[in-house]
C-alpha cells in the first residue's frame, strides 16, 4: 500500500499514514488513521494501570481519552519520572511555568510496519504547574473538563496531558512556544513586525476565539500573556489557559481576575461574561 508522507504541523513531526480510510484491526472507519473504537478500547483498557491521586482530575482525563477523535484531541496522565531537565521560567497569576524535556513524547507517530501509533521521542514542553493545586476543587477540574474540546483545538495552544510534580502539586503538559508570549516576543522584536506577521498573529487570535466561542464558551482572561508564539518557516500565535480561569484551589464565580486594561467594562460593573467581553480584550 503507497503511503503519505504527511507532517503534523505544530510538531513539525513526520510520519507516515495510510491510504486506507478502514482500520486494519477491526476494518471500521478511521479519521487520518486513527481509530475511535479501537483507540478508546486501548486508553480504556490502561484505566487500571494509572491515577493521578485525585478523582477528578482522573475523571477529566479518562473523559477526554473516550471522547477523542484524532491523535491530538485527548489528554493523558504523564508521570513526572517522564520528564527530564525540568527548568523553572517565571510565575505569574496563579501557575508557575517550567520547561522539561518529555523523553517519550506524544503518541503521534503511525508505524507502519507495527500497524499502531507510536510515541515521537524526545520533545521540548512547559509544564504550566497550577499553583496550591494539592488541594484543586473540583468545580475547577469541572471548568477543564467542560473546555477540553476548545482545549484540544488546533487553533490553540497544544496541550498533552496532566503530570503531578514533586511537591504534589498538579501541572499541565503543553507544547513549547521557543518564543513564549506575545509580550516576550514584541520585546525580543522591539516591537518591529512586518505587516504579514502582524496580520497573521491577528488572524490566529482571531481563529482561536472563534473556535471557543463556536463551542458555546467563553475564554474570559484574553491578554498578551495567554496568547503564545512560535516563529518557524511562519509566525503561529496560539491562545492559551483556556479553561484555566482563577485559582485552582478556591471557586468563586462572582470574582474577577485578569489584566484590568484588557477587562471589559461591562465586567467590572458586575455583568457576566460574554463572547463581546473577549472581543473588547482582543
Amino acid at each position: 500500500m503507497e503511503e503519505n508522507l504527511v507532517y503534523q504541523e505544530d510538531q513539525k513531526i513526520k510520519y507516515t499514514l495510510r491510504e486506507s480510510k478502514y482500520c486494519p484491526e477491526c476494518n471500521g472507519p478511521t479519521s487520518f488513521g486513527w481509530c475511535v473504537t479501537c483507540e478508546t478500547n486501548f486508553m480504556k483498557g490502561r484505566f487500571p494501570y494509572w491515577s493521578s491521586g485525585n478523582k477528578d482530575v482522573d475523571e477529566l482525563i479518562r473523559h477526554t481519552q473516550l471522547n477523542s477523535s484524532q491523535t491530538c484531541d485527548y489528554l493523558e496522565w504523564i508521570p513526572f519520572e517522564a520528564f527530564d531537565m525540568v527548568k523553572y521560567i517565571g510565575s505569574g497569576g496563579f501557575s508557575s511555568i517550567y520547561s522539561a524535556l518529555w523523553m517519550e513524547g506524544p503518541r503521534l507517530v503511525w508505524g507502519e510496519g507495527l500497524q499502531e501509533w507510536t510515541r515521537t521521542g524526545p520533545i521540548k514542553v512547559a509544564l504550566k504547574r497550577l499553583d496550591n493545586s494539592t488541594n484543586i476543587t473540583g468545580s475547577y477540574v469541572n471548568q477543564i473538563k467542560t473546555h477540553h474540546k476548545c482545549i484540544q483545538s488546533v487553533s490553540l495552544a497544544e496541550t498533552f496531558g496532566i503530570t503531578r510534580d514533586p511537591t504534589s502539586n498538579y501541572m499541565i503538559v503543553m507544547k513549547y512556544y521557543e518564543n513564549g508570549n506575545l509580550y516576550q516576543y514584541l520585546d525580543r522584536s522591539n516591537g518591529i513586525l512586518s505587516w504579514k506577521d502582524i496580520i497573521d498573529i491577528l488572524w490566529e487570535i482571531a481563529e482561536g476565539l472563534e473556535k471557543i466561542h463556536s463551542e458555546g464558551k467563553v475564554h474570559k482572561n484574553v491578554h498578551g500573556g495567554n496568547l503564545l508564539v512560535d516563529e518557524k518557516d511562519v509566525t503561529d500565535t496560539r491562545v492559551s489557559d483556556v479553561g484555566l480561569y482563577g485559582p485552582c484551589y478556591y471557586h468563586e464565580t462572582n470574582q474577577i481576575y485578569g489584566v484590568l486594561p484588557y477587562i471589559a467594562p461591562e465586567i467590572l460593573r458586575g455583568e457576566n461574561y460574554n463572547t463581546a467581553s473577549d472581543i473588547y480584550s482582543f
